[in-house]
């Protein structure tokens, strides 16, 4: 986690936890607890969360439901496949493209996880899971009116992908089929082996059908089928040639009849199409088979209306009687309004011919028609825009869903019964919104939207209106209990209209007045999250009313309710509020008096991350005891946090933890843990980011940047840095990968930055033989990088990091780097000498190293050159004049050495009658007065008097030491503290040395005198631009 993200959350940042946390508990409020609680089959409450909707509950669920007793083992033994179905039908569900794929991913993920134990009996279900998975996100590919070739590859890619699923299936369970049919199992004695034979079979069935079905999706992908798919399309006819042969006792037999018309149709050959068309139309009216006589259906009668002249009559004599029979539980099917166009293209063809049919008969079928489309109009799907073209140019408009009007109830129990069904009608029209979701956006679409929008807004007013209707006609014989279950549906209707004042009111009244049973529970759990909803919506200088009122329901819930686990978790909302308030011991204590269990271990994840943010905020502060004992804290808390994650499905926010606590292990220098903690096999993040993804924007940066520092630590603490030198080498090439772009070099930079300085504190921390062992581990690290990357941001950070290795090798009386440490220079320069061409600090640098390693003239030739394009980057002008100083030193002749002592004082290199490089003299002058510029300054000065010093100890000419003298003393009458104690010190020392050497009595400065605060900076020229290296 990057610093940037680990400042004190928002509230905007804690709330959201509830829903990890089930903290939001409309659901399970309103539609009931665990499964056991009335006695119902866990498999069976699983399928009803689903068809609810009620994803993250059933989620929830699985991850729980070995605490549940009385559960199937064989159940518990296939969570990550119920986990697969649940995350697959979140996925067609989700009104949000991001969403679903994450959803798909998981799904995939589960299957995979599943796919581990290939001997496990519903195996050859998860891969039939997997393939269908393919087949409709390639389907998924192909919605929408901008499909472009891209687009079309992709889905043919995906729909191939699923065939290899399906035909890897299809040999897996041939061979099972053919083992049970050697044992000759008899279902009386065998029940189980014939039931498991059974299956085999249904499923063997099923990836057929499954495997021919992508091959004739997959060709529609192409313009022509017929040529370019041709080899997809025989083979896919010859699988339900068979199949319809051998199975025509199974349904998936019967249905190859379908498949083989499709096939027939997409090569051209139109006869042998209409013949598989009408067999499957004719066949018998079995449940299994409804779905593709409706397909076969429309595509029938789509062929007879392409034929001169189309065939109306004949399409609508065979197919009316179908239409009439469509069921109530089929009529939102998209077969059936594929079905219900194309007969309505029939009739309106027949309406049209006036030269073979009558008046009466032209006015029939287009009423027959205009109904066919006005049904078709109020089902969404890929039919819709058709329809409502045909329907326009019958100049009408579709007919709208008859709604309940909100009529004044007779009693409290009509007004409940009106409610009921003003619930069921909004929860339809909310299915209807969300498949319009699914579908590309464009001017009709949004406005059936809106449409549907307001048509649910109308249904919770009215539940409403009808509900406080009722409540206002009790009286003292009225049911208790009628009385309670009112209240609770307005609460729920109140909820959903995010009218969340008035829904907490009454939620609140009927926990408070109806104490132990659930009714008065679930109340209050909706009270409970609105007024969280409403936290979420004040300004925070506004909230202390409604924090007082969540904190004192919470309390009443868990007092009142304390052995119900929905209502302990009233006790996370609490923990959130005094984390908001920064009152971490209090959140600790309630935290500690949970049971433990993965509600509990979550917030103390999130606290651990917290308590790490305070630690680092005391760093800053200078508190460094407390910060210590609050850092120790952080560690123990998020230790325990992640030892208490349960269950195989590891959140996100638990990844994170897990980085921040091997970021504290190896602030702690204790990177053997810090490792294990990446590594670790259950939350490990290193592993889980290759098959989950990243846990937030920031993650992957986060992540390998800890990582790599963790690595580094234990190179020098092993005898064998090899096997982590190599892994280094792929983290750093993570960590490249998850800053691309422009905006990614930068913050990739700053990382390097921050990289760089730890390793600086390092080498200046480290006793000679670890700076040792550290430089020749690095050594060998960052060659290897340097060898086989490109990136500038990455060569840059080798090249800063061989520069620092090098300068802590140099003692501070060094002018020049020798042996090992000109070594390191040296790579450094060679790095930036490729990097520099645009870039003026990475030239700096270059300079900075030739200078380093005593190569004054190509130090100097390089420092002109940035100047020419920038003479006001100082650090330049301070390193060019320290080049001529040190150049100066070497000089074997005297007058050539005091030339150069004079450039580094006054400057050298002219044009156009000005020095490019200014000298010591210039840049004291120019600094002088500048509160920003007062170190580079005083730097300036003590420069001045050395390099007169030192030139005039050449020439031996005392009268320039003697000026030296004066440099020092005229700066000391002018500034007392010489810049502050250090420089004080050294300017003392100096001056001393010069008094010797004219031989004076070494009195040095005054004693050291710290300077009053300073005034604000007065108007000066501009001043020199600082390029500061890193």
């Amino acid at each position: 986690m990057a610093m940037s993200s680990l400042k004190r959350p928002h509230r905007s940042f804690i709330l959201p936890i509830c829903a990890a946390l089930g903290v939001s508990f409309l659901s399970t409020a309103m539609f009931g607890g665990i499964a056991n609680a009335e006695g119902e089959p866990a498999a069976d409450f699983l399928k009803r969360l689903r068809v609810a909707g009620y994803y993250d509950t059933a989620i929830a669920y699985l991850d729980r439901i070995e605490q549940y007793p009385g559960v199937d083992p064989e159940l518990i033994q296939a969570v990550p496949l119920e986990k697969a179905q649940t995350f697959i039908d979140a996925a067609v569900a989700s009104r949000n493209a991001k969403d679903r794929d994450a959803f798909f991913g998981n799904a995939e993920q589960a299957l995979s996880d599943f796919l581990k134990n290939p001997a496990h009996p519903r195996a050859s279900e998860a891969r039939m899971q997997l393939g269908k998975l393919q087949l409709f996100r390639g389907s998924q590919m192909l919605m929408g009116e901008d499909v472009d070739d891209a687009k079309k590859k992709a889905a043919r890619d995906s729909f191939v992908a699923s065939s290899k699923t399906f035909d890897s299936i299809i040999d897996d369970l041939r061979k099972k089929l053919s083992e049970m049919q050697g044992q000759k199992v008899d279902p009386k004695k065998e029940p189980q082996k014939a039931a498991l034979r059974d299956q085999y079979r249904f499923e063997f069935l099923e990836a057929q059908v499954s495997a021919g079905e992508t091959r004739i999706l997959a060709a529609k992908t192409f313009d022509d089928p017929a040529k370019d798919a041709k080899a997809m399309l025989d083979e896919a006819i010859k699988r339900f040639t068979e199949m319809s042969d051998k199975y025509t006792d199974y349904a998936q037999g019967a249905i190859a009849t379908l498949y083989l018309a499709q096939s027939y149709e997409l090569l051209g050959d139109i006869e042998k199409a209409k013949l598989n068309y009408k067999e499957m139309v004719d066949a018998i009216d079995a449940d299994p088979l409804r779905d593709a006589k409706f397909q076969a259906a429309a595509g029938l009668i789509n062929l007879n209306m392409q034929e001169t002249p189309p065939k109306f009559d004949e399409s609508i004599e065979m197919e009316k009687g179908l239409v009439k029979g469509i069921r109530p539980n089929e009529r939102t099917a998209s077969s059936v309004q594929d079905l219900r166009l194309q007969l309505a293209k029939a009739y309106l063809a027949k309406s049209n011919d006036k030269e073979n049919s009558k008046g009466t008969e032209q006015k029939r079928a287009k009423s027959e028609g205009r109904q066919l489309l006005n049904d078709a109009s109020k089902i969404p799907g890929p039919h819709l825009e058709e329809t409502k073209e045909l329907l326009a140019g019958l100049g009408i408009n579709r007919e709208e869903a008859d709604l309940p009007t909100a009529e004044p109830p007779k009693s409290l129990q009509d007004a409940l019964d009106t409610a009921r069904t003003v619930l069921q009608t909004g929860q339809d029209l909310e299915q209807a919104l969300a498949a319009l979701a699914g579908q590309p956006e464009n001017a009709e679409r949004k406005k059936q939207k809106e449409e549907l929008q307001k048509q649910i807004r109308d249904m919770q007013s009215i539940g409403v209106q009808v509900l406080r209707g009722g409540l206002g006609m009790i009286n003292g014989n009225t049911n208790v209990d009628l009385i309670n279950q009112a209240r609770q549906f307005l609460a729920f209707m109140l909820y959903s209209q995010k009218e969340h004042r008035d829904a907490a009111v009454v939620g609140t009244f009927l926990a408070r007045n109806s104490p132990g049973t659930d009714t008065g529970l679930k109340g209050g759990l909706m009270a409970l999250s609105s007024l969280q909803h409403l936290l979420a919506e004040v300004p925070a200088d506004e909230n202390d009313g409604l924090l007082a009122q969540l904190e004192q329901l919470g309390d009443y819930l868990v007092k009142t309710w304390p052995d119900n686990p929905d209502a302990a978790k009233a006790q996370g909302v609490r923990i959130q509020l005094l984390l908001q308030k920064d009152d971490y011991d209090a959140a600790k204590t309630l935290i500690t008096n949970m049971k433990s269990g993965a509600e509990r271990a979550t917030f103390q994840r999130l606290l651990g991350q917290m308590l790490y943010v305070r630690a680092i905020n005391l760093q800053i502060e200078k508190k460094d005891a407390e910060a210590k004992s609050v850092m120790d804290d952080a560690a123990k808390t998020l230790q325990e946090g992640l030892d208490g994650i349960t269950g195989n499905l590891v959140a996100g926010e638990a990844m994170q933890a897990a980085v921040v606590l091997a970021r504290i292990y190896h602030e702690q220098d204790k990177s053997d843990q810090a490792l294990k903690i990446l590594d670790h096999p259950k939350y490990g993040p290193v592993e889980l980011i290759k098959t989950q993804g990243p846990a937030g924007a920031n993650f992957s940066g986060d992540l390998y940047s800890t990582e790599l520092k963790v690595l580094v630590d234990r190179m020098i603490s092993v005898e064998d840095p090899e096997p982590l030198l190599k892994r280094a080498a792929g983290t750093m090439e993570n960590l490249r990968k998850a800053y691309p772009g422009q905006d990614g070099q930068a913050k990739l930079t700053r990382i390097y930055m921050r990289m760089a300085q730890d390793v600086r504190k390092q080498l200046d921390n480290s006793p000679p033989a670890k700076k040792t062992k550290l430089i020749n581990v690095f050594k060998v690290f960052l060659k290897r990088i340097a060898d086989t990357t490109q990136d500038p941001a990455t060569l840059k950070w080798v090249g800063q990091t061989f520069m620092t290795m090098g300068k802590s090798l140099m003692l501070p009386t060094d002018i020049k780097a020798t042996g090992q440490s000109a070594e390191l220079i040296n790579s450094a320069a060679n790095i930036f000498e490729e990097l520099k061409a645009d870039d003026l600090s990475i030239a700096y640098q270059f300079a900075h190293a030739k200078r380093l390693t005593g190569q004054y003239k190509a130090a100097l030739a390089e420092l002109e050159a940035i100047l020419k394009q920038n003479q006001m980057m100082l650090d330049a002008q301070m390193e060019a004049a320290q080049a001529y100083e040190n150049w100066a030193a070497e000089q074997a002749s005297a007058k050539l050495s005091a030339r150069v002592y004079d450039a580094a004082l006054s400057g050298g290199r002219p044009l156009n009658g000005k020095n490019v490089i200014w000298g010591w003299g210039q840049i004291s002058k120019l600094t002088n007065g500048k509160e920003k510029y007062r170190e580079k300054f005083f730097e300036a000065r003590y420069h001045v008097a050395l390099s007169r010093f030192l030139k005039g100890k050449k020439l031996n000419e005392k009268r320039v030491m003697e000026q030296a003298v004066k440099d020092i003393t005229q700066i000391e009458a002018l500034y007392p503290d010489m810049g502050g104690a250090d420089q004080h010190a050294r300017f003392d020392a100096l001056l001393k040395e010069i008094q010797k050497a004219v031989g004076k009595q070494p009195t040095g400065l005054k004693p050291f005198k710290a300077r009053p605060a300073p005034a604000p900076p007065a108007p000066a020229q501009p001043a020199p631009v600082q390029a500061a290296p890193a």
